[in-house]
Order: structure tokens, then sequence, then C-alpha cells
């Protein structure tokens, strides 16, 4: 499965565990302390469209804004729509992937930069989905793909950024989903 693709599938479940939240759980406090299920689903949210502007030079959200939260009032299920409709489409404009990007990292291709968007929403989507009891499971066609991403991305130096969590040690008995996320920085 190509990068694009499996970008389109973590984005699409993100979108649907955000759709799938009621307004009583958005007071619910996730795995990321002190963030409750509003402010984490707005941050993965805002996340999307910072990085979605990087490759394609548009100010769509500010990074500090991205990382503090901000919570979207109201709905979240149309604004998840909506951006998830916008950010796949910048990301599979003409030579995205090839082109070189300014990022918080440096510049780098699109075909790194996708990296971080992915391994943002799908962490996001599990984390979201666990922290109101509802884990979900990643298809199988997906673990090759992500087991790439959670490598590139979670690394001791974005750990030592604080961009990620430091791995966890899985149980003995966890799922294909459960050891990317404790390598992504998760307990389950």
């Amino acid at each position: 499965m190509d990068d694009l693709t499996l970008l389109s599938c973590t984005v699409h479940e993100l979108e649907r565990v955000i759709g799938g939240l009621d307004d009583a759980e958005m007071d619910t406090v996730t795995n990321c302390p002190p963030w409750t299920v509003r402010h984490l689903a707005s941050h993965v949210l805002k996340n999307q469209l910072f990085w979605a502007g990087c490759v394609t030079g548009q100010d769509l959200m500010g990074q500090d804004e991205a990382m503090a939260a901000v919570p979207y009032p109201g709905d979240l299920r149309p604004i998840a729509a909506e951006v998830g409709t916008r950010v796949l489409e910048l990301w599979n404009g003409d030579g995205v992937m090839a082109a070189r990007h300014v990022t918080p990292f440096g510049e780098l291709p699109g075909a790194v930069v996708v990296n971080f968007a992915l391994i943002d929403a799908a962490a996001h989507a599990w984390d979201l989905s666990w922290s109101v009891g509802r884990a979900i499971e990643f298809p199988a066609e997906w673990i090759p793909g992500m087991t790439q991403v959670v490598e590139l991305t979670c690394t001791a130096h974005t750990v030592e950024l604080g961009l990620v969590k430091p791995p966890t040690a899985p149980s003995p008995t966890a799922t294909a989903t459960q050891r990317l996320m404790a390598a992504a920085g998760r307990e389950s």
C-alpha cells in the first residue's frame, strides 16, 4: 500500500472515530493527559491541516495552535469531514510527494513529511478510541506500512524533541496494532 493510500485510510479512520464520539465523551481525559477527548481530537485535526499546509505552501494552521490543542467548539463531525477532505485533496496535488518542503525539521521531500501526517492520524485515532473504551485495530493490510511509518517517526530524536512519547513494552499477547502503538509510546 503506498503512502497516500495509507494516509487516506488513516484520515478516514480518524473521521470515523471522531464521528462516533458523543457529547458526553468530550470531557473524558485521554491517554494524553491532561487533554480531553475534545482537545485531542482538535489537536489531531489541526495537525493534519498543519502538515498539509507545509507541503502546499499554505498557512492552514499554525504549529503553535495545533500543538496547544486549542479546542474546536461544538460538533466535531463536520469539522473532521471538512478537514479530511481538504487535507487529502492537498496531499494528492501534483508533485507534492516529490517536492521538497519547509518543515519544523528542515527542508524535506513530501514522501518523508507524509509520515508525520500518517502517524498523527493513526495514533490519535487509536488514542481517541482507546480513551473512550472502544480501541480500534488497524486492518492487517495497514500493518506493514504503519510499521515503516512508526520506525521513521518514533525515534530517539523525536522523543527528545517531545513530539512523541518514549516507546513502551507491549504485553506478550499484544495485537499487531497494540505493538505499533507501544512503539509509538502508548500503553494498552
